[in-house]
């Protein structure tokens, strides 16, 4: 059975509202109504897009700008292309990676190691920091939890949401959150997937709350490593900040995210 086609009213529909803006390119107005139909759901995982020439001949623009859109698209994760069966609509739930940025690579083996993951409290938080500007917000929902590598100390994390995100983690049992994958859970409610990260790192200290946690002396000096992450279209998704105590192990940083 050929898979179902996505709804090309709908699309013509998006990209003629103009609400990408005249002034973008028309590959750009493409790839932004596309990705709105994605995101809301209208189109779904598994679709069939019709060809370069089906599309250029409906919309109608020129088969070189759907060309573009649909190499951007790929690479913003929304659509695969085969070459012998088509395009189609990316199932990025079957095909995200288990976003652990805090990974390990063992010396011995060469192997990553993934983390061990207990989640300490879920809070609306209002103060002030990077965390805001990140995200455009005043107000964020905060998840702290603590993150591990067997039989060695851990480090403490904490990620903040923009409300709308974090609001379904307040409601969730913390028990529940243990070992789970926040990015995965943005993906199953949001269809939103992480595709970029910014890194900075540097030697600071400990804030009291995770002294605290990690059994260390408030004031401790240790490494403070803040990552925003980005969504489709670049549109920051969340803010995560880990505190690694004096003399942890060194963490495998690389720039593969969400979909493959």
């Amino acid at each position: 059975m050929s898979a179902q086609m996505i709804a090309m009213d709908v699309l013509v529909e998006s990209v003629g509202d103009g609400s990408s803006g005249s002034g973008a390119p028309k590959y750009q107005q493409l790839v932004e109504a596309f990705s709105e139909c994605v995101i809301s759901g209208r189109f779904k995982p598994g679709q069939r897009v019709p060809t370069e020439t089906t599309l250029a001949e409906q919309l109608p623009v020129s088969v070189g700008t759907v060309q573009k859109a649909l190499a951007r698209l790929v690479a913003n994760g929304l659509v695969v292309r085969h070459r012998r069966t088509g395009t189609f609509i990316a199932d990025r739930l079957s095909q995200v990676n288990e976003v652990f940025v805090y990974r390990y690579k063992d010396p011995d083996t060469g192997k990553l190691k993934m983390p061990f993951v207990r989640t300490l409290a879920v809070n609306v938080d209002d103060s002030t920091g990077p965390w805001q500007s990140a995200l455009d917000v005043d107000q964020c929902v905060r998840v702290d939890r603590l993150v591990w590598f067997d039989q060695q100390p851990p480090a403490f994390s904490s990620v903040y949401f923009k409300y709308e995100h974090g609001e379904m983690y307040l409601d969730e049992n913390i028990e529940d959150l243990n070992g789970s994958s926040l990015h995965r859970m943005l993906i199953e409610r949001f269809n939103l997937p992480t595709l970029r990260m910014e890194h900075a790192i540097g030697c600071r200290t400990l804030d009291a709350t995770a002294c605290r946690h990690l059994m260390l002396p408030e004031g401790t000096m240790g490494m403070v490593w803040d990552i925003k992450d980005f969504s489709i279209q670049d549109v920051p998704l969340l803010f995560q900040r880990y505190q690694l105590p004096p003399g942890h192990l060194p963490v495998e940083i690389t720039e593969t995210y969400g979909v493959q």
